[in-house]
Formats: C-alpha cells, structure tokens, sequence
C-alpha cells in the first residue's frame, strides 16, 4: 500500500475528498448554530459499511462502499421540536452537499465515481440525557453508497 486508497482519496483528499467539501459546508451550519441559544452541534462521525466488488473478471471492477454519516446536536428537552427542525435542515444541507461533491467527482478526467450517488437514507434519533438535566440529543444520520473502479 504504497499509494492512498480509492476511497481514502474519495473521503479525505484535500482537493477532492466528500469530507473536506462537507467540513466546508458543515462550517456555515456551526455558525448559524453558534447563534442559537441552546443547540449544540458536536463533530460528526463516518462509517464505513458493506463493500461489495463487482466484475472481478472485468478489466476494472466495480467496487460499492456504504458509507454512513452520523451528525450530533444536544439541547433542552423544551425545545424538542427546534432540534428536529434544525435536524431536518441540517439532513438537507448534508443532502446537497453529497450530490453536489459526487456530481463533481462524477465529472473528472478520470472519473473516479463510477456513477455520482443517487440516493441518500436515514433519519432523525431523539434520546433524553441524564446529564445535564432536562437535556436531550438529535441523532442525523445519512447513508449512501460510493462506486468506483478498483483503480483509477
């Protein structure tokens, strides 16, 4: 492994990599959310799912990575529906960012997408915290499959 993976080059290469462009988008969101009174937004985490290789015979296989992306914000529990609301806005700005980024990379010279994603799933997760009082948490979460060719 003397050179970065397909999809260590996807994820988190400077120019090119999903989670650098949505650091930048995720930046004007903790802005916005710094305004705010009582939601807090902590970092996002990245997993990464079933992998699949397709073609194996073929001069380029097809490999499909499930990547899932789990977004924090923690506030009071008396502003339960201002949290799914900046949640649900949140999942949108997430959203356009993976279909504009995969767009994007679907364009390149050497296409490293085999095709840009097409369809995002997930959800909204609510859970009452002991810690401080009276304190909830929003769990986003966003789960969409990267396909790319084994080298590009």
């Amino acid at each position: 492994m003397t050179q970065p993976s397909n999809i260590r080059q996807l994820l988190t290469d400077a120019k090119l990599g999903l989670l650098p462009h949505l650091d930048d988008r995720l930046s004007e969101v903790e802005q916005y959310m710094q305004q705010q009174e009582n939601p807090q937004f902590q970092s996002y985490d990245v997993q990464l799912g079933n992998c699949t290789t397709l073609a194996a015979n073929e001069p380029r296989p097809q490999i499909t990575q499930s990547v899932s992306l789990r977004f924090f914000m923690t506030g009071s529990t008396k502003d339960k529906l201002e949290l799914f609301l900046l949640g649900s806005e949140l999942q949108n700005t997430v959203d356009a960012a993976v279909f504009e980024w995969s767009n994007r990379e679907w364009h390149q010279f050497e296409k490293p997408l085999k095709r840009p994603v097409t369809q995002i799933t997930g959800g909204l997760d609510y859970e009452l915290l002991e810690n401080p009082a009276d304190s909830c948490r929003v769990i986003i979460y966003r789960e969409f499959d990267l396909i790319y060719p084994v080298a590009f």
